[in-house]
């Protein structure tokens, strides 16, 4: 599940773990809030061109060249921003 947090910011929600990224993807400013998550391998899929990333590292893994996507985990219970990119 993904929400805007802001403008700026996403909130992905797979079981009980909740991540924040950029609202928008490196590669060409895809709207985020609209990947698709697959909860197995916590990997994103960018709606625009389908840059895939790493939900725990936020590392590029497939897709157009592009930059990394910044990635923190949110621990339970913390409704800040909290932990670091993995």
């Amino acid at each position: 599940m993904s929400r805007q947090v802001s403008e700026h910011e996403v909130a992905i929600t797979v079981g009980e773990r909740e991540f924040r990224i950029a609202a928008e993807c490196p590669h060409r400013k895809g709207r985020l809030v609209h990947a698709q998550v697959n909860p197995r391998t916590l990997r994103l899929t960018c709606p625009l061109h389908k840059s895939v990333f790493d939900l725990a590292t936020g590392c590029r893994v497939a897709g157009p060249v592009s930059g990394d996507l910044p990635v923190t985990e949110v621990a339970p219970g913390d409704g800040a921003r909290g932990g670091g990119q993995g």
